[in-house]
């Protein structure tokens, strides 16, 4: 479970270096496009970690009241 956050948060850093960086590796609108998708898609599976384990706390709660 922790792998897949560390994952995803090296995507986000990834994506963020390559919109940084990458225009002196390649065209600055590849980097963009490519540093904007690792972006979000980091963004949007950390955030499904975040809720999956945060309706599993939610659940538990309700069961132990």
């Amino acid at each position: 479970m922790k792998t897949k956050r560390i994952i995803y948060f090296l995507l986000i850093i990834l994506g963020v270096l390559i919109m940084g960086a990458g225009e002196n590796y390649m065209e600055k609108e590849y980097a963009l496009c490519i540093g904007i998708v690792l972006l979000m898609f980091g963004i949007y599976k950390s955030t499904q970690v975040w809720s999956d384990r945060n309706d599993g706390e939610a659940t538990n709660n309700k069961d132990q009241s």
